[in-house]
């Protein structure tokens, strides 16, 4: 399975809010795919971390490593996908979508 199928799946999974998916493959070397998404509370963002980890562990993939766990933001380092797991309120300050108005989105249902 795709990769960045499990990923979204998992956060579908869990009900995460607003899932963006931009294409970066032709604007960044680093990675290929950039998340965003909001948890309502932070119970809810670590749940999401845990089961990212656990649903790319279980396709054979690497398991990602993790910043930010403890706050209202976490990163997410898939590798070539890099995931932004926000609270709603941190979501709305930090408005990371402002900055990738010109990149492609992915529609998450044509996955």
């Amino acid at each position: 399975m795709d990769k960045l199928r499990i990923i979204n799946q998992a956060l579908e999974d869990i009900q995460l809010e607003d899932i963006m998916i931009f294409d970066m493959r032709e604007s960044n070397p680093f990675f290929d795919f950039f998340l965003i998404t909001s948890a309502r509370n932070p119970r809810q963002l670590s749940a999401a971390i845990r089961d990212v980890k656990a649903a790319l562990s279980e396709h054979g993939f690497t398991i990602p490593k993790v910043e930010g766990s403890d706050s209202g933001w976490a990163l997410v380092d898939c590798g070539d996908i890099v995931v932004n797991i926000f609270t709603k309120e941190e979501r709305e300050y930090y408005n990371l979508e402002k900055m990738w108005l010109d990149i492609p989105k992915i529609d998450k249902d044509r996955l």
